[in-house]
């Protein structure tokens, strides 16, 4: 499965294009492998590579946070199945 997604707010200042992608785990069929990637354009600012820079760590850190919650999800559905 692919997501793609881009910003539609302050697109005249900063522009990020995400791409997740989820493919089977190619030893254990009971896992996932996402792959993650973010491209991020500040327009018209001189610290533009420093921002760049500080919303890609951004976003970094809060892919594992994203992560972290799809798993609960998933345990919390399985054990009200249960």
């Amino acid at each position: 499965m692919e997501l793609c997604s881009t910003n539609i707010t302050l697109t005249n200042l900063v522009s990020v294009d995400e791409r997740l992608v989820y493919t089977p785990h190619p030893e254990n069929p009971e896992k996932t492998v996402l792959t993650q990637e973010a491209i991020i354009t500040v327009k018209g600012v001189s610290l533009s590579s420093y921002l760049e820079s500080l919303m890609a760590n951004t976003i970094s850190s809060n892919a594992r946070k994203g992560w972290d919650a799809i798993e609960w999800i998933i345990q919390n559905s399985e054990s009200a199945l249960s």
